[in-house]
């Protein structure tokens, strides 16, 4: 069975190649344009892994991923990808970071990485 992943970003470029890029790989891939699509998302699906912009309206990536370890600690991982500068990210509880714009190889890397299947 494959992971699911959750993609949240407000861009719907990055939405969709990140999308793309997923399902290539054989994961099955849901998508939220905000944290509070993403809450109703995982009421309905909880997935393996999330995928978080920092910056998104309505509720913050940082604010997202509070949420979702206060209901599910840290049994979805959960890792930033962001235009963001690393050292400006608040990475505190969160499983990793994916710096925009990235490498197509370097994304799947990671959340490879993230999943324990490198």
């Amino acid at each position: 069975m494959s992971k699911k992943i959750l993609v949240v970003d407000d861009v719907f470029d990055d939405l969709h190649v990140m999308k793309v890029l997923l399902e290539k790989e054989g994961y099955t891939v849901l998508s939220a344009t905000n944290g509070a699509q993403a809450l109703d998302v995982v009421r309905q699906t909880v997935p393996d892994l999330m995928l978080i912009d920092v910056r998104m309206p309505t509720l913050s990536g940082y604010d997202l991923l509070l949420l979702m370890r206060e209901k599910f600690n840290h049994k979805i991982k959960m890792l930033y990808v962001s235009i963001v500068p690393q050292k400006e990210v608040v990475l505190t509880d969160a499983d990793g970071f994916i710096q925009k714009p990235f490498s197509p190889p370097v994304f799947i890397a990671a959340v490879k990485k993230v999943l324990k299947e490198t």
